[in-house]
């Protein structure tokens, strides 16, 4: 892990370098350092090189009243992608909230601790995706040369479109590419996915879009959009919304195979049904149902496809809080599954018995 260190105090900055040094032998892990000690080689520094986590101290020169490394916090937060640990004797002065890539620690406080949690940052491979050079940035230069380069005709002569429509077609057009590089292993094997991956949080879209997960405010109860999107996109084409309940875990069909599966006085065969059935939920087996995995905050329930209701729109936008979105791609499953639900004619039913003795005479 390549750490830019922002200090101007000398004995802060060996102070620093001792226990990077302990860290390393007693984790067998590699911090290398760079520490500068004042504001302009640091603004040159971030122009000329790649880090993967940076310590800036806010107070770069003794003599002055002003926080000079507040400058380099908005450059890194605005421009760069990478952990930022302010560490400082004045982060009672910055405003920003906290979160897990951007920190403030008090000067006195354990360097330890900033370098344990440096390191399980680093360790989720984050920066290895997102940084200058990451993963992003390999499949992004893989789409310029292999893909744009012989199809860059296509927008060069397209006088239908403007220069900004052209951006926005681009746009997706990259970000396809790049999803079809990253559902595919290094084996060309579809990965599976993990729950965090289903939902957007927060919502980016800022109307109601097909996927929305929405509570009603009154009865708390979980519902999820599925009017067609190009109703929802269109101002005026609709007047109502496809509400579809999402059944809660804990009160639904989920706790009460959980219940079964739990109780130690029923016998083997009912136990072994309900954990089938639970599993077959969870793998989307049963048509009637389709299921949302738990993640942080939200969990975990089954779409219920007979538990519908329409709602003028206004009523939703004021009645209702956006929880979060379902990423498109798991969104068209959830409408095809829904659509095959309700389009189901069925088949008169035959004697199996006959036609089964028929085939064994025959």
């Amino acid at each position: 892990m390549k750490l830019l260190i922002v200090e101007d105090d000398k004995s802060q900055i060996q102070l620093y370098e001792d226990v990077i040094d302990s860290f390393n032998k007693k984790n067998d892990f590699q911090i290398t350092t760079l520490a500068i000690d004042n504001l302009e080689d640091a603004k040159q520094a971030l122009l000329s090189s790649d880090y993967d986590a940076a310590i800036v101290d806010l107070k770069l020169s003794s003599n002055s009243i002003e926080l000079e490394g507040m400058e380099l916090v908005n450059e890194i937060v605005d421009k760069l992608r990478f952990p930022l640990f302010i560490v400082s004797g004045s982060i009672s002065q910055i405003e920003r909230e906290e979160n897990f890539l951007f920190k403030k620690r008090s000067r006195d406080g354990n360097f330890q601790n900033v370098l344990s949690e440096l390191k399980e940052i680093y360790d989720t491979g984050i920066i290895q995706i997102l940084g200058k050079k990451g993963k992003i940035d390999e499949y992004l230069n893989k789409i310029f040369w292999e893909h744009l380069s012989s199809s860059m005709d296509i927008w060069i002569n397209d006088d239908s479109r403007t220069s900004e429509q052209k951006h926005k077609v681009l746009l997706r057009y990259i970000l396809l590419h790049i999803q079809e590089y990253l559902e595919l292993t290094t084996e060309s094997n579809f990965e599976n996915y993990h729950p965090a991956e289903i939902y957007i949080t927060p919502p980016i879209k800022n109307i109601l879009f097909t996927g929305d997960v929405l509570i009603e405010n009154e009865s708390q109860k979980r519902f999820i959009i599925l009017t067609p999107s190009c109703d929802l996109a269109h101002k005026g084409k609709t007047e109502n919304v496809l509400l579809v309940e999402i059944e809660h875990k804990e009160n639904g069909l989920i706790s009460e195979l959980k219940s079964i599966i739990k109780d130690a006085e029923i016998g083997k065969d009912r136990k072994n049904n309900a954990t089938s059935k639970l599993k077959n939920l969870i793998k989307n087996n049963v048509p009637k149902y389709h299921f949302l995995p738990d993640y942080k905050d939200i969990s975990a329930g089954l779409i219920d496809f007979q538990l519908l209701k329409s709602v003028p729109k206004n009523e939703t936008i004021n009645n209702y809080t956006r929880l979060t979105s379902v990423n498109n791609s798991f969104t068209k499953d959830i409408v095809a599954r829904f659509s095959f639900y309700y389009s189901r004619q069925g088949s008169p039913d035959f004697n199996i018995d006959e036609i089964y003795d028929s085939i064994i005479k025959a």
